[in-house]
């Protein structure tokens, strides 16, 4: 056995980028990249890397290193990193299983230990898997790969390795971009985001093929699809206009569809193209003419509320202009004499609900008396409520269960308690809804510290509760998290506690690209609201202190309100 010899992988040759000068380990952000036709189908406007085989007096080392940077060359199913591949192990090997994405700042390097053993070492920050779903770690982690080596006819290359492609977090920013596939919720009215990342260079296909492969595994029986699944679909071909615009012909499969069928994938493939970059202009044609549907579309795109609300001494305040000297506006009649938490307004402006009596009982009424009041719920310490547009209001018991609470807005009797598996002995500490009435966050803790769960509420076709799917867990990077809330479609707005100083933080959680620190908070806030549609980000904090940001600071705003909220 040969002790342990280190190589760093340096420039190998195994990938140019088109404009670059030279190879190199890592494909920097900042280079250029230029555009240049590719055979087969290939994205316009996508950049063009180019991997490069093994030469022919190249070391075990080198094979190794060399195979990791042809990750980049994704043509004819990753022809180029193959050649690194024995002749078995290059019709076994399956470079869509995963992307191990790793730190562009650190230089891999490869380990020797024996001629025909190699170990890969990696700076892992985040993996994707087959789906195009990106889960970003914590922080770096040291990764150590096997790899088996194998002369063939005298010439190293793989026999070993495991399955999926390795690339920088540079390469995979420039290869790579984040879409959203949109799904139908339960009553059709609402187009439901599914994030993913998909490869540039074929960016049309891969949207269209995930699209009618259908959602993500903790969307899966809350929302539904009416694009086709068949290959007259994933086959669509893009083209250029006259003016420049990319084009997508209409699919006879989704042409032929009844009125409000097509009309609803139509909105499914026009969101989910224009949602990757390279796609955003894009445009609907048949037969050489920009396409629309007949009828008008009864499908949106459902966004946080924007109007900024807040409990003052008695009620539900208006924020909407905080400077001015006359006493804040009472949205709830029924409420207004009523000393109030966490009020929550459903976004049309009419159901409203709080907390009352140190949060152990649930208010539920309405802006225009057309919801009577009523104590909702007692008997427990809850969660803030939130309410979904199908006229539910949500809420949890602090120690769970292993259900939520889904009380009607109109009737009594149509009161749900959704089972939640998942969180039962858990505390809850938030939950929240996203304006589509479909997906749902729950922030709950145990002895183990806090934890952020995404998952999806089915509902029969009236939009009545039945279950919940499966969560996913979302990483924030903070500790001891206390607070969530919607932000934006697939983005949240989380508060908690930088894990090196404990100093309070606040940040915008994107699902699919990442994380964005906000402003520096005050230590004693403990309540936030945000929302992209808006202009600002309010907080409230336990002495009674009503803050606003604009992005780049905070603004003490004198009025005797707390607990500030969107609708």
């Amino acid at each position: 056995m040969i002790p342990a010899r280190r190589t760093v992988l340096r420039a190998a040759g195994a990938a140019t980028v088109l404009g670059l000068g030279s190879a190199c380990a890592r494909i920097p952000t900042t280079s250029p990249i230029d555009s240049r036709p590719l055979s087969g189908r290939a994205q316009p406007g996508a950049p063009y890397v180019q991997a490069l085989p093994p030469p022919d007096d190249a070391t075990a080392q080198d094979v190794v290193a060399g195979f990791v940077q042809a990750g980049v060359g994704s043509e004819e199913n990753f022809a180029v990193a193959r050649s690194y591949l024995t002749p078995e192990k290059r019709d076994d090997w399956d470079p869509t299983a995963a992307i191990t994405i790793y730190s562009s700042s650190q230089e891999l390097q490869v380990q020797e230990v024996s001629d025909t053993e190699m170990v890969l070492v990696l700076q892992v920050i985040a993996l994707v898997d087959p789906d195009g779903v990106r889960d970003l770690l914590a922080g770096p982690v040291n990764r150590e790969l096997d790899v088996r080596m194998e002369l063939v006819e005298d010439q190293w290359r793989i026999s070993e390795v495991d399955d999926g492609i390795f690339l920088s977090e540079a390469a995979f920013e420039t290869l790579y971009a984040p879409a959203r596939l949109y799904f139908l919720d339960a009553r059709g009215i609402h187009l439901v985001p599914d994030h993913r990342w998909f490869s540039l260079q074929r960016g049309d296909s891969e949207v269209l093929e995930a699209l009618t492969a259908g959602p993500a595994a903790f969307l899966q029986g809350a929302v539904h699809s009416e694009v086709p699944d068949t290959s007259g679909v994933t086959d669509a071909q893009v083209s250029t206009g006259a003016d420049g615009t990319p084009e997508i012909t209409v699919p006879t499969a989704v042409a032929g569809l009844s009125g409000g069928s097509r009309t609803a994938a139509l909105a499914q493939l026009e969101s989910s193209l224009r949602s990757l970059r390279t796609l955003s202009g894009i445009r609907l044609v048949r037969d050489g003419q920009e396409y629309t549907p007949d009828e008008e579309s009864g499908v949106d795109r459902a966004l946080p509320g924007h109007r900024p609300i807040a409990a003052g001494p008695t009620g539900i305040i208006s924020l909407a202009d905080p400077s001015t000297d006359a006493p804040a506006r009472q949205l709830v009649p029924a409420l207004a004499d009523r000393p109030l938490t966490s009020p929550v307004i459903a976004q049309d402006g009419v159901l409203a609900a709080a907390l009352a009596d140190g949060a152990s009982t649930v208010l539920v009424a309405s802006s225009d008396d057309s919801v009577p009041l009523r104590e909702a719920a007692t008997g427990g310490v809850f969660v803030a409520p939130r309410i979904d547009d199908a006229g539910f209001v949500w809420t949890s018991t602090r120690r769970s269960a292993g259900v939520l609470l889904a009380l009607s807005g109109t009737r009594p009797q149509d009161d749900a308690k959704v089972d939640a598996a998942w969180l039962k002995e858990r505390e809850v500490l938030a939950l929240d809804v996203a304006a589509d009435a479909t997906r749902m966050v729950v922030l709950s803790a145990d002895s183990a510290g806090s934890r952020l769960d995404l998952c999806a509420v089915v509902r029969d076709g009236d939009g009545v509760p039945v279950s919940l799917t499966e969560p996913v867990q979302v990483r924030t990077f903070l500790a001891e998290v206390t607070q969530v809330s919607w932000y934006d479609e697939v983005a949240v707005i989380v508060l908690g506690a930088d894990p090196g100083t404990g100093e309070l933080r606040a940040q915008v959680v994107d699902f699919a690209t990442g994380r964005e620190p906000l402003p520096a908070l005050r230590e004693d806030a403990d309540r936030l609201a945000g929302t992209v549609v808006g202009e600002s980000i309010w907080a409230g904090t336990t002495d009674g202190a009503l803050l606003r940001s604009d992005g780049s600071g905070w603004t003490t705003v004198d009025l005797d309100a707390h607990d500030p909220w969107f609708y």
